[in-house]
C-alpha cells in the first residue's frame, strides 16, 4: 500500500509493529479477498475484559476515554522464538524503542536456575535411598 501511494518503503520498516497503518474496513477487506486473511471487529463496552492470544496480531481504536491495561507472559518453553522475536525487533528503527522487552535472558537464567535446583533436590533424595 505504500509502495501504491508513492511513498518510499525502507528495509527496516514493519508496518505491523511500528504501528503506521490503520486497517480500517477497506482494507480488512483486500485483505481477506488478495491473501485468504480473515479478521474479526470486537466491540469493548464498559467493564469488558478482552484476552488476546499469545501473537495475535489486533489493533484498537478508542471511542472513548480509556485506559489499557497489559500483561505479557513468557514462557521459558518458548525462549527461542522470544529469542528470534527480539532479534526481528532490534533490527527496526532505533528512534522506536525496542529494548529486550521480553527479558529473553532472564527467561533463561530463571529456567536454568530452576532447573538446576530442582536436579539438587532429586539428586539428595537419590543419595538418601541409597543410604537406606
Amino acid at each position: 500500500i505504500s509502495k501504491e501511494q508513492g511513498l518510499e518503503v525502507l528495509p527496516e520498516h514493519d508496518p505491523i509493529r511500528d504501528q503506521s497503518w490503520y486497517v480500517n474496513r477497506k482494507l480488512r477487506q483486500r485483505l481477506l479477498e488478495e491473501y485468504g486473511v480473515r479478521t474479526c471487529t470486537l466491540i469493548q463496552f464498559l467493564g469488558d475484559a478482552v484476552v488476546l492470544p499469545a501473537g495475535a496480531l489486533h489493533q484498537v481504536q478508542n471511542f472513548h476515554s480509556c485506559i489499557q491495561v497489559t500483561e505479557d507472559f513468557v514462557s521459558p518453553e518458548h525462549l527461542v522464538q522470544s529469542f528470534h522475536l527480539t532479534q526481528e525487533l532490534r533490527l527496526l528503527k532505533e528512534e522506536i524503542n525496542y529494548d529486550d522487552k521480553l527479558q529473553v535472558k532472564n527467561i533463561l537464567y530463571h529456567a536454568v536456575k530452576e532447573m538446576v535446583r530442582s536436579l539438587k533436590i532429586h539428586e539428595d533424595e537419590l543419595e538418601d535411598m541409597e543410604e537406606n
